[in-house]
């Protein structure tokens, strides 16, 4: 099965759930003590589940792609982009509160320090927003394409 297309347009629908719970729960599953990020994230997870199911509802308008059961190329890039980035989020999320902060996945494998964990964390927030933003984007643009296209005179 290819990574796009279909794969993208049934795996949309399951993302905005998985996703936000791994960098939730994945932490603590793959190692990483869990603190006080736990509650916060919580909290935020459901705006960020809904948020996220913005572009597949938009998609669901694109009658070229519903005719064709998958999903527009650069629609797939910008959510492999945001996939990508909210795994990364996960593996270098890190904790803290009360104490100095608890190491994230990464650097309580040893792999990093937990400045250079909390580096790459930021750059991942932003990339998971601008590709979130990409989707919906590429999203409406799916639509305004298959819609100008069955509306185009014919002659």
């Amino acid at each position: 099965m290819r990574l796009s297309g279909r794969f993208v347009r049934v795996f949309q629908w399951i993302a905005p759930v998985l996703l936000p719970a791994l960098v939730v729960f994945g932490r603590g599953i793959l190692g990483a003590p869990m603190g006080w990020m736990t509650l916060i994230a919580l909290f935020a997870s459901p705006v960020v589940v809904v948020a996220m199911y913005f572009a597949p509802i938009i998609v669901l308008f694109d009658r070229d792609a519903k005719a064709a059961r998958s999903t527009r190329l650069f629609y797939d890039i910008a959510s492999w982009v945001t996939w990508g980035a909210l795994l990364v989020m996960m593996f270098t999320l890190e904790d803290g509160g009360d104490a100095p902060p608890f190491g994230s996945v990464i650097s309580t494998w040893g792999w990093t320090s937990s400045e250079v964990s909390s580096g790459i964390f930021v750059v991942a927030l932003i990339v998971a927003f601008l590709g979130w933003v990409g989707t919906i984007t590429t999203a409406i643009i799916g639509v305004v394409l298959s819609r100008s296209a069955h509306y185009a005179p014919r002659g």
